[in-house]
């Protein structure tokens, strides 16, 4: 089954809220498609199986909390799925933090308004840094999560860098 991609400006209530208010701040709906799918196959195994999405094109979005003594900080780590993020040496530095964690997952919720499973570098509060391992550009396109566990959303790998607090980071993916 192939996944059936639209302009997210036709179907709006397929991405959370705050990640379509980033979309329209930034003036990019018209690059950004977004298609339905079954919760059941929101997986990167399942989605590239059921879906026939190519490995190659999907990314994982994984939120971690640095700290530095009474400072933290909240970021994105964005590599290409089937890769694990370095949450050592290369996030510390690039965070400028003592100690990486998993960030809780009821904060990452009640912070992004996104759904459990479907967390998207797109729309996170301004505060929270987007780190981004260099061979995710390697795609022209890419799929990611929505914000909603019901879809995806497809977009030109040049989106990412328009990002609040984007950073390229070499060897965040492992």
């Amino acid at each position: 089954m192939q996944l059936v991609f639209q302009s997210v400006t036709q179907q709006p209530d397929l991405v959370a809220a705050p990640v379509y208010q980033q979309l329209k701040a930034l003036a990019i709906t018209d690059q950004v498609q977004v298609a339905p799918i079954d919760p059941a196959y929101a997986d990167g195994d399942l989605l590239s199986q059921h879906y026939a999405i190519p490995f190659a094109a999907e990314l994982n979005c994984l939120i971690v909390q640095g700290k530095r003594q009474a400072t933290v900080k909240y970021a994105a780590l964005v590599v290409p799925y089937g890769h694990k993020a370095n949450t050592g040496g290369v996030t510390k530095h690039a965070l400028d933090v003592s100690k990486v964690s998993f960030a809780p997952l009821a904060d990452v919720l009640a912070q992004t308004q996104m759904e459990l499973g479907s967390i998207t570098p797109l729309g996170l509060p301004s505060t929270w840094h987007v780190l981004i391992d260099p061979s995710v550009f390697e795609q022209p396109t890419v799929v990611i999560g929505s914000g909603r566990l019901n879809s995806k959303v497809q977009l030109p790998t040049t989106i990412l860098r328009q990002l609040l607090n984007v950073q390229v980071v070499a060897g965040l993916a492992k």
